[in-house]
């Protein structure tokens, strides 16, 4: 299993909220450059990065991913704000490897469609923010009452993107431990990788995660506020099975 840290950018800093809220805030980096390159260093193969401002609708750091992209020999996802073709079309050609759309799946499918056809699903995510079974949009301020796994099967078998990363909103940033019922669920119902997110907080979280098949896990919190070291985590899950 993958063990991916998240480098989410508001201002131009490296900050982690809570829950997605910018009222709980905290900053870890004034430059996001300095987080990504620790993390390459402790031996990431692949960095998640979140544009806050982009997905709260206030202005975006476009600039600052290019550079991370420039700069780090590993591969680079972005997510956070991604609602239009032109936007994913800029950061996938600027290198970075996959865009994670949010909304759209529920708003605006064929944005989604479209990037899958010209780029591949291999470079296509779509992620599916949870807070009590519903699906959360729109920087997590609305909710819509739609099945999540049906959603999740829409994802693969009409879109056909090549990734579901799952978050559990109301774990996020609180190092609760993630949402293994939903990862169950999810890996139950489609057969692309399911990458978990949201509340992990020991080596432990991590190891359940690989057990029952989940293909990567996002963490956050827990990296910045030394729980465990990237190079621990990629350890601890390296032969489980």
């Amino acid at each position: 299993m993958l063990v991916i840290p998240a480098v989410d950018i508001m201002d131009g800093k490296c900050v982690r909220l809570v829950r997605g809220d910018p009222s709980k805030l905290k900053v870890y980096y004034d430059d996001p450059i300095e987080a990504v390159e620790k993390w390459v260093m402790e031996g990431a193969e692949l960095i998640h990065v979140v544009d806050l401002n982009a997905a709260l609708g206030k202005g975006e750091n476009t600039d600052i991913i290019r550079k991370i992209v420039q700069t780090v020999p590993v591969k680079v996802q972005v997510g956070g704000g991604l609602r239009t073709f032109e936007k994913a079309m800029k950061l996938l050609k600027s290198g970075v490897f996959r865009v994670i759309f949010g909304t759209n799946l529920l708003l605006n499918p064929e944005v989604i469609l479209k990037t899958v056809k010209d780029f591949g699903s291999e470079r296509v995510a779509v992620a599916l923010d949870l807070k009590d079974g519903k699906i959360m949009f729109g920087g997590w301020k609305k909710s819509v009452k739609t099945d999540f796994l049906e959603m999740a099967r829409l994802a693969e078998e009409t879109l056909h993107v090549g990734m579901i990363i799952f978050t559990s909103v109301d774990r996020d940033g609180t190092l609760r431990g993630p949402s293994i019922q939903y990862a169950k669920k999810l890996l139950k119902t489609v057969k692309i990788p399911i990458v978990a997110s949201g509340g992990i907080s020991s080596l432990s979280d991590l190891v359940r995660l690989s057990k029952i098949g989940a293909y990567g896990a996002i963490v956050g919190t827990a990296l910045y506020e030394g729980k465990f070291s990237l190079k621990e985590a990629v350890e601890a899950v390296k032969n489980v099975s």
